[in-house]
């Protein structure tokens, strides 16, 4: 039991962080398109597509990678950290 309770914490970490990143990285992207929409329309290859949504469709994406990749690392560290105190203990 409890090594299911852990694994859903884990994924409850990860998934909360993730979820975090990419409402940061949504909102950057936003945040940047509309401070600067010439960068945008010039690096844009379509010209059919607004530039701040693909700013923000980008950033949204890049904030769900990191913020996913650090929930996982921190919970990775805290598993590795309760391994060594359980050693210590023994």
């Amino acid at each position: 039991m409890e090594r299911f309770q852990h694994a859903l914490r884990v994924i409850a970490v990860v998934t909360a962080t993730a979820l975090f990143g990419m409402i940061l990285g949504g909102t950057f992207g936003y945040v940047a398109a509309l401070i600067t929409p010439t960068f945008f329309e010039a690096t844009l290859p379509w010209k059919q597509v607004e530039p701040i949504g693909v700013a923000t469709v980008l950033g949204a994406f890049g904030g769900t990678l990191c913020g996913g990749a650090l929930g996982a690392f921190a919970m990775l560290l805290q598993t590795v950290s309760d391994g060594r105190r359980r050693a210590r203990e023994d």
